[in-house]
């Protein structure tokens, strides 16, 4: 083996190993970072054509709700996440009486800046509120 194959070789091998890290990493943050940041907007309930203010804060795994012009708050619990698509539980820990709680929560990507908001009520399978979030921060 002459030194110049042996430099095309290491060049090789250092390329198909970045190559290897960067597509093992890559996919997992994509997939899980989207929906990091404050995300508002207003929320529409499809029942009685009411609207509400809404605002998201996920960092990390923590994901706070709050719906301001209802006084309801609490957390969502991540039952999956991929590049486009995240579902949730809804746990609200305030203004149980006015929200309701315990619904599925489905957001999915619709660019850099949007995502869709999609609450079903606990033990229905059709949309019950809808919204659409700008990413603030």
């Amino acid at each position: 083996m002459n030194l110049k194959s042996s430099k095309t070789l290491k060049v090789l091998a250092s390329v198909c190993l970045l190559f290897a890290l960067a597509s093992a990493a890559f996919p997992q943050g994509r997939g899980r970072t989207w929906l990091r940041g404050t995300w508002e907007g207003t929320g529409y309930q499809i029942d009685d054509n009411s609207t509400w203010t809404m605002s998201l804060t996920a960092s990390g795994r923590r994901y706070k709700i709050e719906y301001p012009s209802l006084n309801c708050g609490g957390e969502w619990r991540r039952l999956s996440i991929d590049s486009r698509r995240a579902r949730f539980r809804e746990r609200l820990n305030r203004g149980l009486d006015v929200c309701s709680n315990k619904g599925t929560v489905v957001v999915e990507r619709l660019n850099a800046t949007q995502v869709i908001f999609l609450y079903y009520r606990q033990g229905e399978k059709v949309v019950s509120s809808s919204a659409i979030l700008d990413k603030k921060r």
